[in-house]
């Protein structure tokens, strides 16, 4: 269930899986989550898309950000990496934790010609992209 904050931003928790992500209510109205509670997906009128959820964690599940036409790893860790890129006229960025068996990603894309709108917006949710510490 989504929580409102004070600033408009709300916290989806997954029930089953420990991860939690934040959103701007206001920009992402439409929100759809799957049956087993593993995955939200939010979309703004503007055709920005906002996907979060737990996979089984495999080299497929790896590959699939790598589609991007334009990719740059931005970062990585021991156990979590982000992409970034385009396709077509798409922004692209993605960010994934690995928990075990399981790879819990979020991804968000949204028009190039929104980028003022939605960079800072990319920005705070993968801060906000929170896998409790006792999950690893």
């Amino acid at each position: 269930p989504a929580v409102a904050k004070a600033d408009g931003w709300a916290v989806w928790q997954s029930e089953p899986f420990p991860f939690s992500i934040c959103y701007p209510t206001d920009i992402f109205q439409q929100r759809r989550v799957s049956d087993t509670g593993h995955a939200i997906a939010l979309e703004s009128g503007d055709s920005a898309q906002l996907i979060a959820g737990s996979i089984d964690y495999a080299r497929e599940t790896l590959a699939e950000p790598l589609r991007i036409e334009h990719v740059a790893l931005i970062a990585r860790g021991e156990n979590w990496f982000v992409v970034s890129g385009t396709r077509v006229d798409q922004a692209l960025y993605t960010k994934a934790v690995r928990v075990g068996d399981r790879l819990i990603a979020l991804r968000f894309r949204y028009p190039e010609s929104l980028a003022a709108k939605y960079a800072p917006i990319v920005e705070r949710v993968a801060e906000c992209l929170k896998v409790p510490e006792d999950a690893y």
